[in-house]
């Protein structure tokens, strides 16, 4: 059985025992990768001391941004509740992740946003897929426990009849695209493209348009060589700044 590079990572938790019963779940289902995202310290702390997983939480990872989470991650699919997205939206099912990383193995982050809003448009937007348990539109929203119990369930299940010998693809990571992406915006700096105030939508648009292409780390490191090439050459066109009289 091929194993499943799978980290699990929760955006601003509120509730220690959501964070306890995720971890719960991830233990039960042989996950051990847990990634928190800027937690609230009291809640953090409060989680660390009940949780009967203690080991999973002991050996947590913290870090400040999504961005930092995701960096070593080749896909990154994020949790979404089915009644916020367009009908017409494409959203993956966990049985569809599990199905997708049996032909093609990936180093999979699944990401699961705070309790009461979700995920944001910014934190989407470090995300290749979404992803939604289907629910019945009366009660569609889960507990967050619940929602890592069911989607680490179907990433395991049956893995075993379903190993092949598909060596993984060089994918690009997280962080190899953001860093291309914070290239391309130096330069769109340098050439007075960004218009004033607009610098946060098009960083989501660009990063976004990285993502749909599913580079190959080979061809992010040629995009980042070239990006620096030019830089180096209009740096270098700057006219002196004048002397002074």
């Amino acid at each position: 059985m091929r194993p499943l590079h799978c980290k699990i990572v929760l955006v601003r938790p509120r509730n220690p025992n959501n964070i306890g019963a995720a971890a719960r779940a991830m233990k039960n289902f042989g996950f051990t990768e847990l990634v928190v995202v800027s937690p609230h310290p009291p809640i953090w702390n409060e989680a660390v001391s009940a949780v009967n997983a203690v080991d999973v939480i002991a050996n947590a990872c913290v870090v400040e941004t999504l961005a930092e989470a995701i960096a070593d991650c080749t896909f990154v699919v994020g949790t979404v509740d089915r009644s916020r997205v367009e009908p017409k939206q494409v959203i993956y099912t966990p049985e569809d992740l599990s199905r997708d990383l049996q032909a093609t193995p990936h180093r999979l982050a699944l990401v699961f946003g705070p309790e009461k809003n979700g995920l944001t448009n910014e934190d989407l937007s470090h995300c290749h897929r979404t992803l939604s348990i289907p629910t019945q539109p009366g009660c569609p929203s889960m507990n967050l426990g619940q929602a890592v119990a069911v989607c680490c369930y179907e990433l395991m299940r049956d893995r075993a009849q379903h190993s092949t010998k598909i060596e993984p693809p060089a994918q690009a990571t997280a962080g190899e695209i953001e860093a291309a992406l914070q290239l391309a915006l130096d330069l769109l700096r340098i050439s007075d493209f960004i218009l004033p105030g607009s610098e946060a939508d098009l960083t989501i648009k660009l990063r976004r348009s990285l993502i749909r292409l599913n580079l190959r780390d080979r061809e992010v490191k040629t995009l980042c060589g070239a990006l620096r090439k030019i830089e180096q050459r209009l740096s270098g066109m700057r006219l002196p700044a004048p002397p002074h009289s």
